[in-house]
């Protein structure tokens, strides 16, 4: 589903954000934006300045944070489920921080697995610290969705990316550095180090263009021997198996010029650019300055397919987002009015519908009167013509019947049912007229034998309507072999 994304990359010194529209797996910078954080500008003027400049309108945010407000500790558990690893987490640290366990809010990020072994990299930041981050973001209007780590996503979309599974990553600062390890794809350890001495800070990013500078060009050379070596004591903690290990450069010491030549120097190995952007990912022409260093972790961040991917998230627990109707007012009012058209659209249609029903019974009505008058022409008065039209034909039946009228228990139609059920369809019999009244029915037929004329009589003698049958006549036909029949069937009373 396509969306706006807002990602921020926010540190002491700087922060970093760009806006993406991402739609599946592709992805384009559509505005990027650098606020230096100074002796007069604070971290939320700086937040507020990046989210201005990119014309933040309420869309999904994520925000990674400087690796030194955590601290980190690889374990060992023997099971893989991330949910037991979860659970178990406080309880394997307890004894291994030096803070309260439940000061601080913890993650972690399964680093690798080995028969029914795995092994975590365990991340934890202060709650305090995190409720300050957070606070602040609520002041700008920012409700991020994910709150993690800076460069952990780029270490892990430079493995994703398939160049190498083995390399350092180093996000190099003006005073700090992270050193990210990568082992067969999977994140091996992460520290946070420092190599500024007493002297003060050698290099500073100008506020107005964005370029990192020397404050002191005399010790320049010193600062990157320091981060040389604190890199260097870093990867000494690893086995022999992994070293001479590729090495990427990024961070705001990387935008220096000749800054990978001098740590190559110092270290003895090659120091590669980090670049995570290839298609489908690409800067739109409009977004502006890009600096590739400085944006590296907002970008990777903002690439991240979402928060069930692999990585660290500490919108969780008590720190978890919370709904917000404001959020949704937009929407609700969207729904209203989607509600509301097709409150007015059903109700219209059903009105419609209803305008046709009443017409179509108004048209069967007069159709009705039409057939009655055509019917009964000496009715002038026209009330209920189904009524009226049922009550003249049953004067009807009893004036035609007149003193041949049968008893009301017994009914024309029953008395034929019952004759034609009691005459074996094996009896030649063909009946030519039936005379009824109240009393008695005479039949007249002819039939093929006189002993049919018989069977006819004890037949209709069994039946319960006939009290006594009589053969008036059976005579042989003048002109046929046929005999002539006259049969008398007095009617049962009562």
């Amino acid at each position: 589903m396509a969306q706006k994304l807002l990602s921020l990359d926010i540190r002491q010194d700087i922060v970093c954000g760009m806006m993406l529209f991402r739609s599946g797996r592709a992805a384009t910078v559509q505005g990027c934006a650098i606020a230096v954080v100074g002796e007069e500008d604070s971290l939320a003027e700086a937040v507020a300045a990046v989210r201005d400049h990119l014309g933040y309108g309420g869309e999904p945010c994520r925000v990674s944070l400087s690796c030194h407000d955590f601290f980190f500790r690889n374990l060992s558990f023997p099971f893989h489920d991330k949910r037991k690893i979860d659970k178990i987490l406080p309880i394997e640290l307890e004894e291994s921080v030096i803070v309260d366990i439940d000061e601080v809010l913890v993650d972690a990020l399964v680093t690798g697995k080995k028969g029914s072994r795995s092994t975590v990299v365990a991340a934890m930041i202060d709650k305090k610290t995190l409720g300050g981050h957070l606070a602040l973001l609520a002041e700008c209007g920012l409700d991020p969705e994910i709150v993690t780590i800076a460069h952990v996503q780029t270490a892990l979309q430079l493995a994703k990316n398939g160049e190498l599974s083995r390399f350092v990553l180093v996000d190099a600062g003006c005073k700090k550095a992270t050193i990210y390890v990568m082992i067969d794809g999977r994140m091996r350890l992460i520290r946070a180090i420092t190599f500024e001495d007493g002297s003060g800070a050698r290099f500073g990013i100008d506020k107005n263009s964005h370029q990192v500078f020397a404050k002191r060009p005399e010790r320049a050379e010193n600062t990157f021997a320091s981060l040389s070596m604190g890199i260097r004591h870093t990867l000494y903690a690893l086995d022999d198996t992994e070293a001479g290990l590729p090495l990427y450069l990024t961070g705001a010491l990387a935008d220096v010029p000749d800054a990978r030549a001098k740590i190559a120097s110092n270290l003895g190995c090659d120091v590669h650019f980090c670049d995570i952007l290839r298609p489908p990912v690409n800067v739109a022409p409009e977004c502006g300055l890009w600096r590739a260093d400085l944006m590296t972790s907002a970008l990777a961040l903002g690439i991240r397919s979402g928060k069930k991917q692999i990585g660290f998230n500490f919108r969780k627990d008590h720190f978890g987002r919370r709904v917000s109707w404001e959020r949704y007012r937009r929407l609700a009012s969207t729904i209203a009015i989607v509600l509301t058209m097709g409150t007015v659209i059903g109700g219209a249609y059903l009105w419609n519908d209803y305008s046709l029903r009443q017409k179509e019974v108004q048209t069967l009505r007069v159709q009705g009167e039409s057939v009655f008058k055509e019917t009964l022409p000496g009715i002038s008065r026209i009330v209920d013509p189904v009524q009226q039209l049922q009550v003249e034909i049953r004067e009807m039946k009893e004036g035609a019947l007149g003193d041949v009228a049968l008893e009301s228990d017994m009914k024309m139609l029953d008395l034929l049912a019952e004759i034609s059920v009691r005459i074996p369809s094996s009896l030649n019999v063909h009946v030519q007229r039936l005379v009824a009244d109240r009393n008695t029915i005479l039949l007249r037929g002819v039939t093929d034998t006189f002993n049919s004329v018989d069977a006819m009589k004890k037949v209709l003698e069994k039946s319960t309507y006939f009290g006594n049958v009589t053969i008036n006549s059976a005579n042989l036909a003048a002109r046929s072999s046929d005999i002539r029949f006259e049969l008398r069937l007095e009617l049962k009373r009562g």
